[in-house]
């Protein structure tokens, strides 16, 4: 057997792992699991989407938990990278002068302006990692059952930590399982 049709056999058997979704979900607790990470539901779809957790809380706990520790995958802060750098372009070339703004301060209004593009950027993409970071935890809450009230018990006790808060609401949501 030649070189060649070896690695193109190897290459086959290894597609389907290349194919999983992220943390060996089946398709179904997958879609749950992005749309999850992804939204900022309220209201009617906040409640489908928490009762899709549910049917799939076997398998979304652990999963929760690994993307607690991982944050967000690096396709998507690339994503949000450039984007950020899209953004403070358009930001910089705005007239501000041209403009009166309501209810914020002048000093605030040269802050902002005075902001350097890689930290306008670096600001972006931990806010990111912190929302994804948040909904993981939201979701621990939702579908992470009593062995997941140590892990939200000691977030929720780090003063200071983005993830205090959430934490806090999830311990809450655990306890009116």
């Amino acid at each position: 057997m030649s070189c060649g049709v070896i690695i193109a056999m190897l290459a086959l058997a290894c597609a389907p792992a290349l194919a999983q979704p992220r943390y060996a979900l089946s398709p179904d607790a997958y879609a749950v699991f992005s749309r999850w990470m992804t939204s900022s539901c309220i209201g009617d779809e906040a409640q489908k989407l928490n009762d899709a957790l549910r049917r799939y809380r076997v398998e979304l706990a652990p999963a929760f938990r690994q993307a607690l520790a991982d944050g967000p995958p690096a396709e998507a802060l690339r994503s949000v990278r450039i984007a950020a750098e899209s953004r403070y372009a358009e930001l910089a070339k705005f007239p501000i002068g041209e403009y009166r703004v309501e209810g914020v301060t002048a000093q605030a209004l040269a802050r902002l302006r005075g902001v350097p593009r890689q930290g306008y950027i670096a600001d972006q993409v931990q806010r990111y990692v912190n929302g994804y970071r948040s909904n993981a935890v939201a979701g621990l809450g939702i579908v992470g059952g009593p062995q997941a009230r140590a892990q939200l018990s000691r977030l929720a006790a780090r003063r200071g930590d983005p993830l205090a808060l959430p934490a806090a609401e999830a311990i809450k949501a655990l306890s009116r399982e």
